[in-house]
């Protein structure tokens, strides 16, 4: 796990050592046991390493036999044993044992291709100098983030945004309806950033970019498709689901340092931990943290599975004065990132960070197994619940901007079960002369969403989630997160066997009604799982990963000046885009996920100002 950049200048003038050293270092963190870079003329490439296979081995950037291709990669590729045992009966010669060498020969053996061989998760860039071009890629689920920007002069890339503002001339300007995005999902959709001029990589999209400046439209080279298998018996698929899930975690166990596991309590890290101390021979160190507020904590709950198994435990209990790291936490998101559970995870991965430099996780669970709120909610065809606010102002707002909603009936719906801040309040939030943006479609969601026509309404949309919410939301916060303290974090059911395999299983296997008459997802997974826990823990209630904001940002409430402080200020960044009646409207009311948007975004806004001010 590492962290990668290059640049390349189309206009063939040569390229400055240190600035590709400044791209690099900053990205040190990503890469505590040591950082390097290499140039040729016109390119340059750097790498900051976080050695977890072939410790002495593994340093990039790495070439083949005769340097005619080269790699800076981050991730890791759990398969890459047998690829090498392919190639090397391909007549591929091997210097070292990494999973980075294999990349490299996939790459001279299968061209563009080599990404449809890999299992795990990466975004690399590889230098052709046969064919004078650069190939960049990203892994299938998009565990991994890339970002690049092309300018007239250069073209350039990185594992975060950051690097690539060492950039000269780098154009800090404002992508309006990227922020409006960020607004309405708390997140901000590939290909889209913050900035005009930086674009993100889709998940399992490939590109290339020749040495003259060419760049070729990023390619899908692999898409899930929900396949129902229905001749089996709810028995048989729980067998297969165990095969399935304990061969993953088994494979993401590949690894040349010590590990853990994070352990929430819930049934995704319960499983994982599940499988793992019946796979390991010593005890697993597992990593969890809780709230004050018990309604927010299943610190309990972690324990239950820590005795259960006698892992090495380690807890810690988040307080209000975690908003101290916020600075921090914008800094290295790159951009405005609104999931306030991005705060107990930065902390998981600091403390995990003190004992091992590896851990596995349960993110991806809710999305292959069916396990969201959010799916009760579009199964119960209900809109999510908004506050007094919002409804009262709906209709006369729609009507006064001519808000004529999405094209699609069905999205509209799913929209209204996993947006925040929703079209027509943003639309009296923006000043008047950015308002047009809140009418804009979300085009990422209508090319996905048109392509679940034939699937079933909860494939459809665990497919949306797995598109979206997965890649942009649940991995960006865990990959950022961990990777601030040196952390690498593999994920199980991120996997694209495990995704596969999902995807055949019929969803009255996943979801259905229970004896209260209320919709429970998950349930093959969780009937696995009784297997290992009692009924009771595995069929409670979800909790997710929530953060007590709504307390903390009460009248009464520990956060409560600090936040008006931010967002009332005459001064705030926020108000040359919105308008300040509405900000307040927002504190009195204490609409907690509104004003947490709002707090980072004004972070984030301070920053880009004093960074284009330097």
């Amino acid at each position: 796990m590492c962290g990668i950049t290059g640049i390349l200048q189309t206009n063939r003038a040569p390229v400055s050592e240190k600035l590709v050293e400044r791209m690099t270092s900053a990205l040190s963190h990503r890469g505590p046991d040591g950082w390097e870079t290499k140039i040729w003329d016109h390119l340059g490439f750097g790498h900051a390493r976080l050695a977890i296979i072939d410790l002495e081995g593994g340093k990039q950037p790495i070439c083949n036999e005769d340097a005619a291709v080269w790699i800076t990669y981050n991730g890791e590729i759990y398969n890459y044993r047998d690829l090498r045992h392919q190639l090397k009966g391909k007549g591929h010669q091997f210097h070292t044992k990494s999973d980075t060498e294999v990349i490299v020969h996939a790459y001279e053996e299968w061209g563009d291709q080599c990404v449809e061989h890999f299992r795990g998760m990466f975004a690399f860039g590889i230098a052709d100098f046969r064919r004078r071009r650069l190939f960049l890629a990203r892994d299938h689920l998009g565990i991994k983030p890339l970002y690049y920007v092309q300018t007239p002069i250069c073209f350039a890339f990185a594992s975060e945004i950051q690097a690539l503002r060492c950039i000269p001339g780098f154009n800090s300007d404002t992508d309006i309806q990227g922020l409006d995005q960020y607004l309405w999902l708390q997140y901000i959709p590939a290909p889209r950033t913050i900035f005009k001029q930086v674009s993100k990589l889709p998940p399992a999209h490939r590109f290339s970019v020749t040495f003259d400046g060419k760049t070729s439209e990023p390619e899908e080279y692999w898409r899930i498709h929900f396949r129902p298998t229905r001749h089996r018996h709810e028995r048989e698929w729980i067998e297969m689901l165990e095969d399935v899930v304990r061969e993953s975690v088994k494979a993401h166990l590949v690894s040349d340092v010590p590990f853990g596991a994070f352990l929430s309590g819930g049934v995704d890290s319960s499983a994982v931990v599940a499988y793992m101390s019946r796979i390991m021979n010593e005890p697993v160190k597992t990593f969890s943290i809780g709230f004050e507020e018990e309604a927010f904590s299943e610190v309990q709950y972690a324990d239950v599975v820590a005795k259960h198994w006698n892992t090495e435990h380690h807890v810690e209990i988040v307080k209000p004065n975690a908003l101290e790291v916020l600075p921090k936490l914008v800094q290295h998101y790159g951009e405005p990132f609104g999931d306030s559970s991005a705060l107990p995870t930065y902390y998981v991965c600091q403390m995990a960070r003190k004992y091992v430099p590896m851990v596995l996780s349960g993110d991806g669970g809710d999305e292959t197994f069916a396990g969201y709120d959010s799916y009760r909610t579009w199964k119960q065809n209900l809109s999510a619940e908004r506050g007094p606010l919002w409804k009262s102002m709906a209709s006369s707002i729609a009507q006064a901007i001519g808000f004529k909603g999405h094209p699609s009936p069905g999205l509209d719906k799913w929209l209204e079960c996993i947006h925040y801040i929703p079209s027509v309040l943003r639309a009296q939030l923006w000043r008047e002369e950015y308002r047009s943006v809140t009418a804009l479609p979300l085009a990422v969601f209508e090319k996905e969403f048109e392509r679940t026509k034939r699937y079933g309404q909860i494939n459809a949309v665990q497919y949306m989630d797995l598109k979206t919410y997965l890649p942009f939301d649940i991995l960006t916060k865990v990959d950022v997160a961990s990777m601030m303290h040196g952390l690498e974090v593999r994920t199980p059911f991120v996997d694209i066997r495990v995704a596969e395999f999902a995807a055949t299983i019929p969803e009255s296997l996943n979801m259905r009604k229970n004896g209260n008459g209320q919709w429970e997802g998950k349930l093959l997974l969780k009937k696995a799982m009784e297997k290992y826990y009692t009924p009771e823990f595995v069929h409670r209630p979800k909790m997710g990963f929530g953060v007590p904001i709504q307390k903390w940002f009460a009248p009464n409430g520990s956060l409560r000046t600090a936040i008006e402080e931010r967002l009332l200020d005459k001064n705030s960044r926020l108000y040359e885009f919105f308008e300040p009646v509405i900000i307040k409207g927002f504190l009195d009311q204490n609409i907690a996920y509104y004003l947490w948007l709002l707090l980072f975004l004004e972070e984030w806004l301070r920053q880009d100002h004093r960074l284009d001010a330097a």
